[in-house]
């Protein structure tokens, strides 16, 4: 088992049950390893009522990424079986989802029910076996961005907005997809059939590993209720104008530094990698609708809620006509601790699940009133002051007026709605391709992430000053 005394990598805390989480953690082991011959290193998972924190040992997790990025991504004709690998398994997923949406589940056999749940599992686990490794890429690239830039800048500053522009994407995210379709529907006339099918693309869009939210048509007629065209246009030439001067800084910056070709291939390799990361996620969120309707079909046969049932594994699940599984479930759902490696995973409940989450959960960190993280949006000034609201949830994001420094742990899509009234943003952990990042620069919002310990040391109401091209976030009064 991984040691607390060691310095630690923690993802999360984040809103979710076993089961959704389940399928990323179990392909991250055995299944990654005989597909590369690396996987992540071993694991805490530790979901408590209805949140989980994966927890690694920092050091293991930068010698694996740096092995995963030497071995598999840098090499040209890995990196071209890894991308054609990553698209066979995207589109056997998708075409299993597309038989599923011609099925009626109700109508389906236990038997049949279960074979179609199984063919689907497998699908989705193939998914995330070279889906995750998606930080084990990005995390070194980032490393070893900044050292490409290091020397070429004598001021901190100007290295941090160096980096902060070399690592924004030159494609938009699936949200701000989303938003800019929306806008140009805003100006039809007739908006009835473009909505339903705007509907059809993006119902998915707020889903999570808790629970998977089916929006409606009126949802996203209510979104652009009060759109006029001229705000539509406005909002569709600042996406164009977006993209447009993210290709030219970039270029700018590659010229203006000369940059060899190996190390201009690291900032194309990172940018191809964050889009990545972002199409894993828009993929995972539609793929968490169907486990939602797997569920719902069981949970009416076997007399279980459709959120007990998320607490069980994929394997259990598919047993759940064949053995009783309510006593796991009432196990599981207060607490359990996942350790997991390479050829076994151990799973504790009750009294040992106690033990190790407090543990794990002790005190890791000095009060201070000065934070240190990556920048990894500058906004448009070098400073930022306002007051702080800590939001672990977005179920707490109507707290957040506009202006307001969003502070989190981390970030996930589900954060968005509340993201666009801030006004700039600071997490613990993450770097530039983590969620925070990637939406920040798209709203062009102030956003300082990998501070470590920020929803620690800041209360909500705090008043904060962030420095934007310094990475640093000072508490300034309360």
């Amino acid at each position: 088992m991984i040691k607390s005394s060691e310095k630690l990598f923690r993802w999360g805390p984040i809103d979710s049950a076993l089961l959704p989480l389940s399928y990323p953690m179990l392909a991250s082991f055995d299944m990654m390893q005989e597909l590369f011959g690396i996987s992540w290193p071993e694991s805490l998972i530790v979901y408590d009522k209805d949140k989980a924190i994966w927890i690694l040992e920092n050091k293991e997790v930068a010698e694996t990424g740096k092995r995963f990025m030497e071995n598999i991504i840098l090499p040209d004709n890995e990196r071209k079986i890894f991308y054609e690998l990553w698209q066979e398994r995207v589109d056997n997923l998708l075409k299993i989802q597309s038989g599923v949406d011609r099925q009626k589940l109700a109508d389906l056999s236990n038997e049949d029910l279960i074979n179609l749940i199984k063919d689907w599992d497998k699908a989705y686990l193939d998914f995330w076996a070279v889906g995750m490794t998606a930080e084990l890429i990005n995390y070194p690239l980032e490393s070893k961005l900044k050292n490409i830039l290091k020397p070429h800048f004598s001021d901190e500053r100007d290295m941090n907005e160096a980096f902060a522009i070399l690592s924004t994407p030159d494609e938009m995210s699936f949200y701000k997809e989303e938003e800019a379709d929306l806008m140009r529907i805003s100006s039809l006339k007739s908006k009835k059939e473009a909505l339903k099918q705007h509907q059809e693309k993006y119902f998915w869009i707020y889903n999570n590993y808790l629970e998977a939210k089916f929006l409606n048509v009126k949802y996203f007629e209510d979104q652009i209720k009060h759109t006029t065209s001229k705000d539509a246009e406005m909002f569709l030439e600042e996406i164009h104008d977006y993209q447009e001067n993210v290709k030219k800084d970039k270029e700018k910056y590659t010229k203006n530094l000369k940059l060899s070709e190996e190390e201009a291939k690291v900032v194309s390799l990172l940018n191809d990698f964050i889009i990545f990361q972002d199409v894993r996620k828009k993929y995972n969120l539609i793929a968490g609708h169907y486990l939602e309707e797997f569920l719902k079909a069981i949970s009416k046969r076997v007399n279980i809620s459709t959120r007990d049932l998320k607490w069980l594994l994929p394997e259990e699940i598919e047993d759940i006509f064949n053995k009783d599984q309510k006593e796991r479930v009432n196990k599981r759902k207060h607490l359990a601790v996942f350790s997991i490696k390479n050829g076994g995973m151990d799973i504790f409940t009750q009294n040992k699940a106690s033990k190790i989450e407090q543990e794990f959960n002790k005190a890791e960190f000095e009060k201070s009133v000065n934070l240190q993280g990556t920048v990894a949006c500058t906004g448009k000034n070098r400073y930022f002051r306002g007051i702080a609201k800590i939001i672990q949830s977005p179920k707490e994001g109507n707290k957040l007026k506009q202006g307001d420094i969003l502070v989190a742990t981390m970030t996930t899509p589900d954060f968005v709605a509340c993201m666009k009234r801030a006004g700039a943003i600071v997490t613990d952990i993450g770097g530039v391709t983590c969620h925070a990042a990637v939406v920040s620069r798209e709203f062009g919002t102030p956003c300082i992430v990998g501070t470590g310990n920020a929803t620690k040391n800041i209360k909500d109401g705090d008043i904060l000053e962030l420095h934007n091209l310094r990475g640093t976030v000072k508490i300034v009064g309360s």
